[in-house]
């Protein structure tokens, strides 16, 4: 017998509760249920980890210090990373949240680890060493202007045209009901071919990590990644300089494993990883995909051929969010 039928069996017959009653009562029991017991030594490090996040009320609106990258336990099943998923979702969007003005600026300052642009003919392992880079921008909050550091000199221009993971305008107008932004978003990140769920989920990941979305509107981001399919949680993740992290993730194309990665206490977004959960060959062209070269004056069929390849546990790239505020002008820090 489901949750549902127990409830049932103690409704009155002539009066049931209504379809919306229902839900809530089951997200309840579902929460409750996924809640895990408190333990001495894990409320310690929550506490510690609770303890980064600032608000600073001068100058900069909001303010926060996070981390990113490591490694962690098998995620949950599909059915329990919903529940948790939902249990995200509620309590975001119960967050104390002040919005930017229009012409206020959200400041982003990432920490970008990833191997060198040219990997051709190389092996990436565990051991292949990774390089960082420090990137920051500014974006004004009715996405009209964007700002960034060219050679230590501050650089504004129009954006031209944007999507809702780099605008804090378009986020703030995004659905509430799950269903409906993962219609918008698949409207909007239309693929060709491929996987289309992988895809959305990755631009729904961008958006945590580029924005400060309203809470209605980050509790259906989460609320839209437990309806993709494949979607799965690991409560026992840890992040980039070592610390628990919750990682919420989906793999791609059977090799890359996508992470996005959050404060095991209060859910704030931390980062996003990629790393292999298999060996994986990148050949040209695709396996399947027609290419031709000239040989002997003739058209032929090109062959395929290995560019790089990557080992299962080798970490493909770290995006970590170090810095996220609102701020009065572009060059302007928190």
């Amino acid at each position: 017998m489901n949750d549902l039928e127990t409830l049932r069996e103690v409704w009155d017959r002539p009066k049931p509760p209504s379809p919306a009653t229902q839900s809530a009562a089951r997200a309840a029991l579902m929460a409750r249920a996924a809640r895990p017991r408190p333990k001495r030594r894990w409320a310690m490090r929550a506490l510690a980890v609770a303890a980064s996040a600032v608000v600073i009320a001068t100058g900069a609106t909001v303010f926060q210090s996070v981390g990113g990258g490591g490694g962690g336990e098998p995620a949950l099943p599909a059915a329990n990373a919903q529940v948790v998923l939902t249990r995200i979702a509620a309590t975001v969007q119960k967050k104390d949240f002040t919005p930017p003005r229009d012409d206020q600026w959200i400041y982003t300052e990432m920490r970008l680890r990833s191997h060198d642009k040219d990997i051709r003919g190389k092996r990436l392992t565990p051991r292949t060493p990774l390089t960082s880079k420090i990137r920051e921008f500014w974006t004004r909050a009715d996405g009209k202007r964007v700002g960034y550091m060219v050679r230590g000199k501050l650089m504004t221009t129009n954006p031209g045209e944007r999507t809702p993971e780099n605008t804090y305008s378009m986020v703030a107008a995004l659905p509430t009901d799950p269903d409906r932004l993962l219609a918008k978003f698949r409207k909007i990140h239309a693929v060709r071919g491929g996987d289309q769920d992988d895809w959305i989920f990755l631009r729904l990941g961008v958006t945590l990590s580029q924005n400060i979305p309203p809470p209605a509107q980050e509790a259906a981001i989460f609320k839209a990644m437990a309806k993709i399919p494949g979607v799965t949680v690991n409560e026992s993740a840890v992040d980039d300089e070592g610390r628990p992290a919750l990682s919420v993730s989906r793999v791609s194309e059977k090799w890359l494993n996508r992470e996005i990665l959050l404060d095991p206490s209060t859910y704030a977004f931390r980062g996003r990883r990629e790393t292999a959960v298999a060996d994986h060959e990148e050949r040209y062209p695709q396996p399947g995909v027609k290419r031709f070269t000239i040989k002997d004056g003739k058209s032929v069929p090109a062959p395929s051929r290995v560019e790089w390849s990557i080992e299962k546990g080798t970490v493909w790239q770290v995006y970590t969010r170090t810095v996220v505020g609102v701020v009065d002008r572009a060059g302007q820090k928190p």
